[in-house]
């Protein structure tokens, strides 16, 4: 492969670090030097120019933006306009010269600001207690939709709001999930509230990504669960295993039946959406924020998941001798009951994840 069409995921890391990964030959390179990184160098989020994949834009913790591009393998000053969001709530329409067009005030403690790809000026926002809204950033003053909550539950109180992560499914339907562990979808055209609303499992909900199915998402918890969800039928389809980490970002691939995700365990995982298969697993060293999957990847790499033989395996070799080697430890009685009072009675003190802003 030559030029740009040498990484087929890129990924960021909370120490700042832009990596590019080869999945094909499971190898990966530091694409900026890590000396003088700090934590205010953080990746908080990452995107692509254009569909021509050409440059990825990276945003730090320290709300600066930065772009890699991928023919020269090199970062590069800004050419065009962007749209940049932070926690305190501030979206900004900046212009080629670095310049404020539009400034909007989404409501405080926002986690994500996604674009709408079916609509070049509309953008969706939501955060904790910051209910999803839809802007048009050239009417910044009022929102063109902002969410309505859930009714309260059977105790009659009110049900929090906490966006982690939104996708539009088409112009005027999104889906979104929440550290309360819901999954919603919402119909700008029918009403405020969702017209699907479902959980999945008790543990907040980090990331999603829209499946090829309509009507099926994958979503990635803080406790290492990634699950594909049929929305319609409100059914779990499937969990995939083999995590230990919060799942900070999962992205299905646009035209392959692929799903890439990354988070704390400082793995890149690719897996087989239709088969339910673990296909790669990289050890990027750090821990991980966010990727970004390119469309255009190898055709080699696109027909290695298809024989049996090609599939790695999903151990290491090295885990996979550690584990051996240790002895088999046999439970007493007593013991056995203690472990099994243990998983009856969940621990109530939880530790809380920290918020990853766009």
């Amino acid at each position: 492969m030559t030029g740009h069409q040498k990484w087929h995921v890129f990924v960021g890391t909370e120490i700042g670090l832009l990596k590019g990964v080869d999945t094909e030959k499971k190898t990966f390179s530091n694409l900026n030097p890590v000396e003088n990184l700090n934590k205010d160098d953080e990746i908080t989020a990452i995107c692509w120019e254009d569909s021509s994949e050409k440059k990825v834009y990276t945003g730090h913790k320290n709300q600066v933006v930065k772009i890699f591009d991928c023919e020269i393998e090199s970062f590069v000053s800004t050419e065009v306009k962007l749209v940049t969001a932070v926690e305190s709530g501030i979206v900004k329409l900046w212009n080629k010269d670095g310049e404020k067009d539009v400034e909007i005030n989404t409501g405080d403690n926002l986690c994500k600001m996604t674009p709408n790809p079916f609509s070049n000026l509309q953008v969706g926002t939501g955060g904790e207690e910051n209910d999803l809204k839809i802007w048009d950033l050239s009417m910044p003053n009022t929102p063109v939709f902002q969410a309505k909550n859930v009714r309260n539950d059977f105790l009659d109180l009110r049900v929090p709001v906490w966006i982690t992560d939104l996708k539009f499914k088409s112009v005027d339907k999104i889906i979104t999930c929440t550290r309360h562990h819901q999954v919603r979808l919402y119909d700008t055209r029918a009403q405020r509230r969702p017209v699907i609303d479902m959980e999945f499992e008790r543990y907040p909900l980090m990331s999603l990504s829209l499946a090829h199915n309509d009507n099926q998402v994958v979503v990635g918890s803080s406790r290492g669960r990634m699950a594909l969800l049929d929305l319609r039928k409100k059914l779990l389809v499937h969990v995939f295993k083999g995590f230990a980490g919060s799942i900070r970002s999962i992205q299905c691939h646009p035209s392959l039946p692929l799903v890439a995700s990354c988070g704390l365990d400082r793995f890149l995982r690719i897996h087989d959406l239709n088969q339910h298969k673990l296909l790669k697993k990289i050890y990027l060293k750090t821990r991980l924020n966010c990727l970004l999957y390119r469309a255009d990847i190898s055709s080699s790499n696109e027909t290695a998941i298809e024989p049996k033989e090609a599939t790695p395996q999903i151990v290491d070799a090295e885990e996979e001798d550690i584990w051996n080697a240790m002895p088999l430890v046999k439970e007493s009685n007593k013991q056995k009951r203690v472990s099994s009072d243990a998983d009856a009675k969940p621990s109530k003190k939880k530790k809380k994840d920290q918020i990853v802003s766009s």
